[in-house]
């Protein structure tokens, strides 16, 4: 009878543990068992038979390296749990389940700080428990949230601790509070609090590192936790954030300024982050919770690997990086990330301030509001490569980074049918540098922004779907179908799929697309494209995605460009390729480019000809693996052009009978006029340059535009010529004198008026029987609205147009940014299409692809501004007290017609400015 009891006992033992985990050796350590249920304190603990019960048992216990810690499947536990002892290099302490069942969970119920901690504690890896920390709502919403985490590691004793393994554990629901860096306190509510410095802020959520301080006024050294991994684990509903690696930096009043977690340049060396984190395979959903933000906040690391996991309706970012060295966001999906909790932004991943060295790569960020966002302020640099980047509903891309960043962003594939903005940026975050080469900008919504400046840098992207404007330093644009796989669809990543990264694949670019085989060769490219493609397959495709033949197929097309002997891509050109006694044809595009499909592998021969050039001929082999690309150089015989125009009213409309004269080096070659439509064309011009153009008719100011260069067997454009009536028409006029002073009400005089925690006034400057409008910023409350008033023009002012107001500053620049837009004027979709600023002494202009100091202002002193803008020709002057500061220049967006104006400042830019008489006119 006792060998038959011995053998039931060892079979009950032998079920009660997991069968998935080994159990400990005996020469690495002991295994303690706890039982909810069955269990007794006053057990050895050391069997599933003898179990322990509670977690202060637990808790009172020192253990020991290679000890482990097994809780009973399907239990649960209310409290906190903080075994305590250190493992070593190689015998980790381990807290696992045993049994079959569902995890065992541990319950903060709110009344601890973190239900699961480690504090100054080594070699450990918690494996598999259920987490949480709510605590009961009682009153209104937000007043339960507080200082909680459902797992921290922290220490606080200096030096390094290593060895940190978070596995296969579902944290949940963790009610912490909201803490913002920045912002205005006018903004807090229950649980969430605006400016609390760096230490105090994003503390709160589901797993937290960081280092923290015994005595904030006596520090000591910093404590630095190395080689964490997070992996195959679920988070949900966890404010502030799903995931946290943060340093202490002593930032809270009456501090010791430590600068461990923060960093004034790349070489700082108070910088001390953390090191050699892994976070993998997870699941962050943020989904029911309006406190619930970050999906990983990933700040003062050193070394950092983010793979493989999914990102769900997270508040702000799905994953952000912040005062960051070395870090990897590969193979993630973040989706339908949101605006919460008073943040600004709903980006899916941010390369944020003061990173380096970071690269993200391989992502597929869909239908969140902002797609990735480049954040480095103050400084940093980024490399942002092969991601399909899908469906956002505001920026495709956001340059928002300061002076000293610099960010490379190639072969990603961008899909926007949901915005009008495919890169977007404005004020001073133009002046980083961006370079943006072998993309694919794909838009369904014609004119969707592509933001330029004198450091942002196009060049070999294709510009495809709806009609663009292509960026002027983009000077091997490409452009047509780039023949998409499919349509992107769901369903997406969950925590039982992972990232549906495959999902992707419908934004492939197909044989023939202008997107293969034309991009450029980039150095230190990863060696792989999205979907884990060699690179390159002969000639490097633009976009995501690397073409090779599909398996099976017979097939493939032969693409290329046709152009003349002097470069110039031929139109038109009808292109034969001829194999096995068939020929297959196609029709060049406005940039030269063909595309024949469905020509079978073997030799084969391709012409091009076209009317007045001689044909070209090559031969090509059509083979498996790759489209052919066969580029051909036709020879023009006359090489004679025209050139044409027109003639408009400044309203837009057509002026006919014009005379318009067309001169050469000085000498007048040519006199037409303008027909019932006010076009004009004069042909048979020799090519070259030298030629100027005027265009007059009586009673309208005369117009003369000088250095056109005529095409060989082209048409140069002359543009349009506005010949306005020598007074122009008002539209509107406002001077603010018939306003009481006081705060501006919304909708006064036309205006929209934003002010929220700030101030848009009435005051009675210079006089006061002279009132004027003062905007007054004191605080950043986000949105892109900021402080000012705006006008959205019922009927959009096509034509010449001028924009006069008089605007002064009268505060000296003292500390954070200073740009007041005075004024923005925007096309119909709301996009900047001009900005005059003033900001820190300076008033700066864009000017087309350049955002440059015109002059610089005095305070206290009113300047009478004026823009004299030409919407046809896409141009505009810029008068300062009557002189003119920057001619004939180009806008920074298209903007066919002016939709709206902006007197206005936002974000972190602070001060006064004042304006008055603001007109707008037809004419001059």
């Amino acid at each position: 009878m006792r060998i038959k009891a011995r053998l039931i006992a060892l079979t009950l033992a032998l079920l009660l543990v997991s069968p998935g985990m080994a159990t400990a050796d005996s020469n690495d350590g002991a295994s303690y068992y706890v039982d909810a249920v069955r269990g007794s304190d006053a057990a050895a603990g050391t069997s599933p038979l003898q179990p322990w019960r509670t977690l202060a048992k637990v808790n009172a216990t020192t253990f020991e390296p290679g000890d482990r810690i097994l809780l009973r499947a399907g239990q649960s536990w209310t409290g906190q749990l903080w075994p305590k002892g250190s493992g070593s290099a190689g015998l980790p302490i381990v807290v696992d389940r045993y049994g079959p069942g569902a995890k065992p969970a541990v319950h903060g119920a709110g009344e601890v700080a973190e239900t699961v901690r480690l504090f100054n504690q080594q070699h450990w890896e918690i494996r598999n428990l259920e987490v949480t920390n709510t605590r009961p709502l009682a009153g209104e919403p937000g007043t339960n949230l507080r200082d909680l985490r459902g797992i921290q590691v922290s220490g606080d004793q200096g030096g390094r601790l290593d060895h940190f393994r978070i596995d296969g554990v579902y944290v949940h629901d963790v009610t912490g509070e909201v803490n913002w860096i920045g912002g205005d306190p006018a903004g807090n509510a229950p649980g969430v609090t605006f400016k609390t410095g760096w230490d105090r802020s994003k503390n709160t959520g589901g797993i937290v590192f960081r280092g923290t301080v015994a005595d904030e006024t006596a520090p000591g050294a910093a404590t630095v936790l190395n080689d964490i991994v997070i992996e195959n684990s679920t988070i949900k509903r966890t404010s502030f954030a799903g995931i946290i690696v943060k340093q202490h930096t002593g930032s809270t009043p009456g501090a010791v300024p430590t600068g461990w977690g923060e960093r004034a340049n790349a070489g700082d060396t108070r910088f001390t982050p953390h090191t050699n984190v892994v976070i993998r395979n997870n699941f962050v959903q943020q989904d029911g919770s309006d406190y619930a933000c970050n999906g990983m906040y990933l700040t003062d690391v050193r070394g950092a690997l983010i793979e493989r996991n999914v990102v769900y309706r997270a508040g702000t970012s799905g994953i952000e990086a912040y005062y960051a060295d070395d870090v990897v966001i590969q193979y993630n999906e973040v989706y339908e990330t949101q605006q919460k909790a008073g943040g600004a932004d709903s980006n899916a991943i941010d390369p944020d301030k003061a990173t380096t060295r970071v690269v993200v790569q391989y992502n597929f960020v869909h239908h969140n509001g902002d797609g990735i966002l480049i954040c480095q302020f103050s400084f940093g640099d980024v490399v942002v490569r092969y991601n399909a980047i899908a469906a956002n509903t505001r920026y495709q891309i956001y340059l928002h980074s300061d002076r000293a960043a610099n960010a490379q962003i190639y072969n990603n594939t961008i899909y926007s049918d949901r915005s009008d903005h495919l890169v977007y940026g404005y004020g001073s975050s133009l002046l980083a540098r961006y370079d943006l080469r072998n993309n694919v900008f794909y838009s369904t919504r014609a004119g969707a922004s592509l933001t330029t400046s004198p450091t942002i840098t196009y060049g070999n992207n294709l510009y495809a779907g709806a009609q663009l404007a292509v960026p002027a330093s983009d000077t091997r644009a490409l452009s047509g179908d780039p023949l998409f796989a499919g349509v992107l669809a769901g369903p997406y990543g969950t925590e039982t799929t992972g990232p549906q990264l495959h999902r992707a694949l419908a934004l492939r670019s197909g044989s023939g697309s202008p997107a293969v085989g034309t991009g450029l060769a980039i150095a230190d490219n990863g060696g792989r494209d999205y979907a884990s493609t060699t690179l390159y397959n002969g000639l490097p495709d633009v976009g995501a995605f690397e073409y090779r033949t599909p398996i099976g197929q017979v097939w493939e097309s032969v693409n290329g460009f046709v152009r003349n002997q002097f470069g110039h891509p031929v139109e038109g050109a009808s292109v034969a390729v001829t194999t096995r006694g068939r020929t297959y044809r196609g029709t060049t595009q406005a940039d030269g480019f063909y595309r024949i499909a469905q020509v079978p592998f073997g030799e084969a021969v391709v012409t091009a000809v076209k009317d007045g050039y001689d044909a070209a001929r090559s031969t090509v082999s059509v083979r498996h693996g790759n489209t052919t690309r066969s580029d051909l150089t036709v020879v023009l015989r006359n090489t004679d052009g025209s050139i044409g125009g027109r003639v408009l009213d400044e309203r837009a409309a057509p002026l006919a009978g014009a005379v318009v004269s067309i001169s050469r080096d000085g000498q007048q070659v040519a006199t037409v006029q303008s027909g019932v439509d006010g076009g004009f064309a004069v042909p048979a011009m020799p090519m070259g340059p030298g030629y100027s153009v005027v265009a007059s008719l009586e009673g309208r100011q005369t117009v003369e535009r000088a250095g056109l260069t005529v095409p060989p067997a082209g048409v140069a454009d002359a543009g349009a010529f506005l010949l306005p009536k020598p007074v122009g028409e008002d539209v509107q006029v406002h001077d603010f004198d018939d306003r009481p002073a006081g705060a501006l009400p919304d909708g006064s005089g036309g205006w929209t008026v934003s002010a929220t925690g700030n101030a848009v006034d009435v005051v009675e400057v210079p006089s006061a029987a002279d009132h004027s409008v003062r905007l007054t910023r004191l605080a950043n409350t986000g949105g892109t609205a900021g402080t000012g008033i705006s006008q959205t023009l019922a009927t959009p002012l096509r034509g010449l147009v001028t924009v006069e107001a008089r605007v002064m500053r009268d505060q000296p620049y003292v500390s954070g940014s200073n740009w007041f837009g005075l004024p923005y004027l925007y096309n119909e979709s709301g996009v900047a299409g001009i900005s005059l600023a003033f900001d820190k002494g300076n008033v700066i202009a864009s000017e087309g692809a350049t955002s440059r100091t015109v002059a610089t202002y005095e305070l206290d002193r009113w300047y009478d501004v004026r823009l004299v803008v030409d919407t046809v020709n896409q141009r505009y002057d810029l008068y300062l007290d009557g002189a003119l500061v920057s001619n004939d220049q180009q806008f920074r967006t298209a903007m066919p017609a002016i939709g709206g104006i902006a007197f206005y400042a936002n974000s972190s830019n602070y001060g006064n400015a004042y304006v008055d008489c603001v007109r707008i006119a037809h004419g001059l």
